[in-house]
């Protein structure tokens, strides 16, 4: 009996194929069925499948130095596009009509091959990782297994080395005949090793291709992602970033952790007395939570936290990110991608409609966002954000800047802090030492407005004048930089009638700065120095991040 189902679909794709050739004709080009075509992986690799699905074409054979090209729907930007390809490859790009039937057929090996090529990368990584003996326990031992590493190792190397010393960053930079690797240690920059340049092309290539970026462009700046086994069946996350140099281009991929590898609230290094007011004002329903500082200042880390205190069952969180940093199971994160129109702004609208509980906004930058967040906290949902403030009291003047009006300003912020990052003093080889008279009347003039809130642990050292401190002379441990780990130091505003006074005549970030001041906000400098009596960390490292 008759399959009428079958003849039925076989007819119309004959009608199809029938359509595209007669169109191809019109277009003055030949025509391609590609249904059944043995396309390779070799060919296909030419053009991205980002790129292919953008156009809707497909490279599918080479013939000396031309490269034939199926096309659903010609145009003008298809020409020059595939010029572009042509230049880089040497190849003359030949175009030929396929029906939409033919692309949706061919997309498919761009997945069955990515597949094939994951399954044999995870299987190589395994083979190489088992191979080698990754017994990196500071710089100096990083650098040598570098040296040592065949360039197909070398990536693992650099990748391995990173996580087990702890870094936030690798930075790979090229220069006319080598480049620099260099980790990001607690917040510094340490050089690791130099090695030739041709090593660091291959390097570069293997990253583009498990970050699915464009092989073919090397004037432009590309973002991705990337996942790793390390030893042991660990999985870490590598954020790309690479951007064209003088030399080449330059690389930076920052280490991303899973939800295991986030800090509870009380492992940051919030003094006591700051982390009961977070704690306080994260448990209201409503209103904003902000924190500020500059990049790497441990903003974004601090608000993850706080939503790993907050996430329970009955609450529902959504956070928009740009980028999803760290991926924690039962919170909605959506990805920002302001290049195609999805902004901080979108987000929000969108997410108010999806009746959240919680919202964190990776940060607001312009005031229609900052209109909206504030709506939002207005009408019963805690928002969490970070703003680009040196300050506590220089958010409220940063909010007033980029418009948001005074009477919606007042009563929507439950909490401002400003944050940095101090270094802790290595607990293996930090030794004690006695502060000059001048360093020590500078950390008495510091800490004096503040004395009276602080811990009698302080304030019997300042009364007892104890002038002994600790300070870091460095060891294999800490790969003899003398410090080991960071902590918090914070400085923090819950408003009151006289903060509000000060919205409503849109005062000057000095004269929030002085009424903070007069009624008692402890600074982030002498939170560090309350951190220094204590003997966590040092003047000099103080300074160096309140000071800058």
């Amino acid at each position: 009996m008759v399959d009428i189902d079958n003849l039925l679909k076989n007819i119309s794709r004959e009608q199809e194929e029938v359509h595209a050739s007669e169109r191809a004709k019109q277009y003055n080009i030949g025509y391609i069925n590609l249904i059944g075509y043995p396309l390779t992986k070799e060919i296909l690799e030419i053009i991205p499948v980002d790129e292919a699905t953008k156009f809707k074409i497909i490279p599918y054979l080479k013939i000396g130095n031309q490269l034939r090209v199926g096309v659903v729907s010609p145009n003008p930007e298809i020409d020059t596009y595939l010029e572009g390809i042509g230049k880089v490859i040497g190849l003359k790009p030949t175009q030929f009509l396929m029906s939409e039937s033919s692309f949706q057929y061919s997309l498919t090996f761009y997945d069955k091959y990515a597949a094939e090529e994951m399954t044999k990368a995870i299987t190589r990584q395994k083979e190489v990782t088992e191979e080698t003996n990754y017994d990196i326990k500071d710089i100096k031992g990083a650098a040598e297994l570098a040296k040592r590493a065949s360039t197909t190792k070398l990536l693992d190397t650099l990748l391995i080395g990173a996580a087990k010393l702890n870094s936030s960053d690798i930075h790979l930079e090229p220069s006319e005949d080598e480049f620099l690797t260099r980790y990001r240690i607690d917040g510094v920059l340490q050089d690791i090793v130099r090695l030739p340049l041709l090593q660091y092309k291959q390097i570069i290539s293997r990253i583009k291709f498990m970050s699915k970026l464009r092989m073919d462009m090397n004037d432009q700046p590309q973002d991705g992602r990337f996942s790793f086994m390390l030893p042991g069946d660990e999985e870490i996350n590598f954020r790309v970033s690479i951007m064209p140099s003088a030399y080449g281009e330059s690389l930076v991929l920052r280490l991303l952790g899973q939800e295991k590898t986030i800090l509870k609230l009380d492992d940051l290094g919030f003094r006591p007395e700051a982390l009961a007011v977070i704690k306080e004002e994260i448990s209201k329903p409503h209103g904003m939570v902000l924190t500020s500082g500059p990049t790497g200042s441990g903003k974004s880390s601090t608000l993850y936290s706080i939503l790993i205190e907050l996430k329970k069952p009955g609450i529902k969180i959504i956070t928009l990110e740009d980028p999803v940093e760290y991926k924690i199971e039962g919170i909605e994160q959506s990805q920002i991608k302001p290049g195609a129109g999805y902004e901080f702004a979108d987000g929000l609208r969108a997410s108010l409609r999806q009746d959240p509980d919680v919202l964190m906004v990776g940060e607001i930058r312009d005031g229609e966002t900052a209109e909206i967040a504030v709506q939002a906290a207005l009408t019963g949902h805690l928002l969490l954000s970070t703003i680009h403030a040196n300050s506590a009291p220089a958010v409220f003047a940063r909010f007033l800047e980029i418009g948001v009006q005074p009477f919606l300003l007042s009563g929507s912020i439950n909490l401002i802090m400003a944050q940095r990052l101090v270094r802790k003093v290595c607990p293996f080889c930090k030794q004690t030492y006695t502060a000059s008279p001048e360093v020590w009347q500078s950390i008495l003039d510091i800490v004096a407005s503040a004395k009276s809130r602080m811990p009698k642990e302080i304030i019997d050292k300042i009364d007892s004048n104890d002038m002994t401190l600790v300070e870091a002379k460095g060891c294999d441990k800490c790969s003899h930089t003398g410090f080991s780990g960071r902590q918090v130091i914070v400085e923090m505003i819950t408003p009151d009638e006289h903060i509000e006074s000060m919205i409503a005549k849109k005062a000057t970030i000095s004269e929030f700065e002085k009424i903070a001041a007069d009624y008692g906000m402890i600074t982030m400098e002498q939170d560090g120095m309350m951190k220094v009596l204590l003997g966590q960390t040092t003047v000099e490292e103080v300074w160096r991040v309140t000071k800058s």
